[in-house]
């Protein structure tokens, strides 16, 4: 992204028209990415030789029930649609409870709330926003996120309803993780029906999201369930259009922006309170440095931290969980979002280069750019 030129766009809507629609996978250890050209998903999936692909897709496959390459997808003038790859189990589509087994080697247009079955694993269609006006913003987004190799289930929670944009991570020594970054994010998300988002309803969110976590059962002698939570909000204060940001625990808001790139949020972590109080530069080879401080959780209310930031068009958000900042670096955060201008590839790329850092934490990154702010009536 070219961050000098966009920001001297005029400040009034686009012209151009909005993006076609978006069709997401959502699979079944709840990773996700947004369908775009030609793609192929099995244990070890390959494409003909010499043919253009944008997603290979390896699921794990314990039962050994998936084909090496499985099933085939693509984005078409009528939308998204899957074919089977002549493979050992077969592909079946469900919509609406029926299940209609795949013609090997047919191409089938699918919907958004089909769910596909590969084998033993699953993935479900979903029609995927990407560009609104919100508090007189134009703002266009992306997500991508990824279990952490050897999962069984990703416990990173996003969401995307404009004006709000979150990302959770679900403590992973504690029980219920996945749960726990989810309720916090439908909570946060509830934010989208209002029309204004003051600081007395996002501390009312926050707690709700406490009281979500807390009903959610345990077992005897397990930690209760709890999630970080960071991300951005975009409100309105005295007429100025601002990204709020709230954050709680080690995931963490970045602004792109003319000046460059930096971290809004501060990690509630124990590396960061010794680098805070001077002990240390860095938290890079201290033992337990990600133990957390503070989090989101049932039975302790911690407070977010809270920011309120005016928008510049040209802006760009990265709220990400610590799988990305974990494992990739400020200056390689800063290329890839100044590189790559669509918000989605940006997101994409980033959960791409933390996975193949070699992490092994859930990865989870969404980007949101201000493209353009309308003048006042």
């Amino acid at each position: 992204m070219n961050s000098t030129a966009t920001a001297r766009a005029p400040l009034t809507e686009l012209s151009q028209p909005p993006p076609a629609p978006k069709f997401g996978l959502e699979f079944d250890d709840r990773s996700f990415l947004v369908a775009r050209g030609r793609g192929f998903i099995g244990r070890n999936p390959t494409p003909p030789a010499g043919e253009q692909t944008t997603h290979l897709v390896a699921l794990t496959d314990p039962t050994g029930s998936l084909s090496r390459t499985h099933l085939e997808f693509g984005i078409g003038t009528s939308g998204l649609w899957v074919r089977d790859r002549h493979s050992t189990n077969g592909s079946e589509v469900e919509v609406d409870g029926h299940r209609t087994f795949l013609e090997p080697g047919r191409a089938v247009r699918v919907r958004p709330a089909s769910t596909i079955h590969l084998g033993g694993r699953r993935m479900r269609v979903r029609a995927v926003d990407s560009r609104a006006v919100t508090n007189a913003v134009t703002v266009e987004w992306g997500a991508a996120t990824h279990a952490g190799a050897g999962r069984e289930r990703n416990q990173d929670t996003f969401g995307t309803r404009p004006p709000v944009f979150v990302v959770a991570d679900g403590i992973g020594s504690h029980c219920a993780g996945d749960l726990a970054s989810r309720a916090a994010v439908q909570a946060l998300l509830d934010l989208a029906q209002r029309q204004q988002v003051t600081e007395e309803a996002i501390d009312s969110a926050f707690a709700d999201a406490r009281a979500r976590i807390a009903r959610i059962p345990v077992s005897d002698g397990q930690r209760h369930p709890g999630t970080t939570l960071s991300g951005v909000i975009v409100t309105r204060f005295d007429g100025v259009p601002c990204w709020t940001v709230v954050n709680l625990g080690d995931s963490r808001t970045y602004r792109l922006d003319e000046a460059g790139l930096h971290q809004i949020s501060v990690d509630h972590s124990i590396g960061q309170k010794l680098i805070d109080d001077g002990l240390i530069a860095s938290a890079g080879s201290v033992p337990l440095r990600n133990i957390l401080n503070r989090a989101l959780v049932g039975d302790v209310a911690h407070s977010p931290d809270v920011w309120r930031l005016p928008i510049t068009v040209g802006d760009r958000i990265l709220v990400c969980s610590d799988g990305v900042s974990s494992a990739v670096d400020d200056s390689t955060i800063r290329r890839v979002l100044e590189s790559i201008r669509d918000p989605q590839e940006a997101a994409e790329a980033l959960v791409d280069s933390a996975t193949h850092a070699g992490g092994r934490d859930d990865v989870t990154a969404v980007v949101v750019d201000a493209v353009a702010i309308s003048p006042r009536p």
